[in-house]
């Protein structure tokens, strides 16, 4: 029978994983964390990430965990509310929300336990083999550490799913290309919950040069992405190593991290957040890494999500567009890995690149989206002139902003293109 080792136990490998074993495929998932709930997990889903969860048949799994949905965006720039965007009601379940993807990935985990076609593996990947021992050969499979003895675990197939770091792709020797992106991001949360009035609502506010988003998440504390930018004028800069006030320097987290953050909301935010000072917990440093696989695949070896391409944190597309990726993967799996007859594993690797091509474009095109969407940012940021004419034009722009501003969201929301799950089983 034909064996697929999956390596990561992220959103990406977790509903391949599952979507491959209710088919009837034997899957071997492999992950190195002994608990879902690290730190960075992405909690946004965009409409076209709940799309694709319910096209795998897994919206209802998702309903019975908590979430928080987005109804409106708002960004303020010195105390100016200067855009406003209301999501369409009539999305419904597909408005963007907020989710506990520990939770969704521990219940999703449950659900494909029960094929008896599914193994799932506590350990990391060490090595890959090869047919005949050649390092030039088809990969073969892979050489998992687990409790303390390596195991060599045969595979026809070998997907990558384990993130921006991946063990595969670097085993695999398949480059990354960094692309240039402006910000690295300070995550705090804040046990504190807003108003209820204000649960649904993101937030964007930028003082001068700085600037953060905030949002109720699914279990309502506040979360608060900090943005460290790369191009601000020197004097202005806020990174963890510079131009920081000059005692603070050397330790980023050192900083009263309330105070600052009040300092760039608007009144009723920054009462909010000084009053809560005591709830809120040390900023964690996420260092965003934007790049691109030029190459996907070899033979024997296929990447996907952030392994084959690291997402920005702009509009949540990590977790997306691997959903996405995962229903192109199975719709050209499926056909090779069902046949009546042996499986070819010329066969299997003929259609890899089929998949890479099939999702590129979609990905090239999200991640410029996210780079202009940053750079947009920044530029309010670094330039006084550009502030002062927003928050002078803003009463004459905000009735027709949110508009403008959700049209240009659109292929972030939705993709550049629908994307299909091609299973009887689900359909």
């Amino acid at each position: 029978m034909v064996h697929i080792v999956i390596a990561g136990a992220g959103g990406t490998g977790l509903t391949l994983a599952y979507l491959l074993a209710r088919h009837g495929i034997e899957v071997t998932l492999i992950e190195a964390a002994t608990r879902f709930d690290r730190v960075f997990r992405g909690e946004g889903l965009m409409p076209g990430g709940i799309q694709a969860l319910e096209q795998m048949g897994l919206l209802e799994l998702l309903q019975t965990l908590p979430t928080q949905q987005i109804h409106t965006w708002k960004f303020v720039v010195n105390d100016r509310p200067f855009l406003q965007a209301n999501e369409p009601e009539d999305l419904g379940v597909y408005r963007p929300t907020l989710i506990s993807q520990p939770l969704f990935l521990e219940a999703l985990l449950k659900r494909a336990q029960a094929f008896p076609c599914f193994h799932f593996i506590q350990g990391t990947v060490q090595g890959l083999s090869h047919e005949g021992d050649r390092s030039d050969a088809r990969v073969s499979g892979v050489v998992v550490r687990q409790a303390g003895q390596e195991v060599a675990i045969p595979a026809d197939l070998v997907i990558g799913a384990d993130g921006r770091k991946s063990a595969v792709r670097r085993l695999a020797n398949l480059p990354l290309e960094k692309l240039d992106y402006d910000a690295d991001v300070l995550w705090l949360r804040m046990a504190a919950p807003l108003p209820e009035s204000d649960r649904h609502t993101f937030y964007g506010f930028i003082r001068d040069a700085e600037s953060f988003g905030a949002y109720t998440a699914w279990d309502n504390s506040l979360k608060m992405a900090y943005v460290l930018s790369h191009e601000q004028p020197p004097r202005e800069r806020v990174s963890k190593e510079s131009a920081l006030p000059q005692e603070q320097r050397q330790d980023w987290k050192a900083i009263d991290w309330a105070d600052r953050i009040a300092k760039i909301a608007p009144p009723a935010f920054a009462h909010h957040i000084r009053a809560n000072a005591d709830t809120l917990d040390p900023p964690v440093l996420l260092n965003v890494m934007l790049a691109q696989c030029p190459q996907w695949h070899q033979p024997g070896v296929l990447l996907l999500g952030d392994a084959a391409h690291p997402m920005a944190p702009i509009r949540a597309q990590g977790i997306n567009v691997a959903l996405r990726d995962v229903i192109v993967a199975v719709n050209h799996l499926l056909p090779v890995l069902q046949t009546a007859t042996e499986v070819s594993l010329e066969a299997i690797d003929a259609i890899l690149p089929n998949i890479q091509s099939e999702r590129q474009p979609e990905i090239l095109r999200c991640q410029e989206l996210q780079r202009q969407e940053q750079a947009h940012a920044t530029q309010i940021c670094r330039s006084p002139l550009l502030r002062q004419t927003l928050m002078l034009t803003s009463p004459l722009i905000r009735p027709f902003s949110g508009k403008v501003w959700m049209a240009r969201q659109q292929q972030l929301r939705f993709g550049i293109q629908p994307v299909l799950l091609n299973s009887p089983l689900l359909n």
